[in-house]
């Protein structure tokens, strides 16, 4: 989908950089399972991440529920929703994200795992055309998360991270 306005280089190098230092900070030590992982690295997502005069970016988090017999996920298939505000001048684009996320490596989910996350994906694609999974990979002692579309994995095509 084209877009108001475009976004310059180094509001999307401001963005990126937002991400990095989210991520840099979450202890995969202190934040060793997934919901808290995910929990903490959203916490951190939230607020402003460009405020200049020519534009502002601010992100919302929600870590969507899990326990309980109405709970979203149970519903949505998603673990987690981000939404971007993007504003300049008079111009306003809100765009959000659904995602499932899951500790380690697509290949290494059981085959369960795997049938599990292509239904919380038909859940998620009954709300969005595009959710997202968010893999959160172990990488130098730490942890890298990479965003693949939810999309492709249910259909069984290679992803890439996007």
């Amino acid at each position: 989908m084209r877009h108001a306005f475009s976004f310059p280089p180094h509001i999307r190098d401001a963005v990126r950089a937002h991400v990095r230092r989210a991520v840099d900070q979450v202890s995969s030590a202190r934040f060793g399972q997934e919901p808290a992982y995910t929990a903490a690295l959203l916490a951190r997502l939230e607020g402003t991440v460009y405020d200049a005069p020519d534009g502002t970016v601010t992100l919302t988090a929600t870590n969507v529920n899990s326990i309980g017999p109405n709970a979203a996920e149970r519903w949505s298939g998603a673990d987690l929703a981000i939404t971007a505000d993007i504003r300049k001048g008079g111009l306003r684009v809100r765009k959000a994200i659904l995602a499932q996320a899951k500790l380690g490596e697509l290949e290494d989910l059981s085959s369960r795992e795997r049938e599990r996350l292509v239904g919380q994906i038909r859940d998620m694609r009954h709300l969005t055309a595009s959710p997202k999974v968010i893999l959160i990979r172990e990488l130098n002692g730490g942890r890298e998360p990479i965003v693949a579309s939810g999309r492709l994995i249910s259909e069984n095509i290679n992803t890439y991270p996007i």
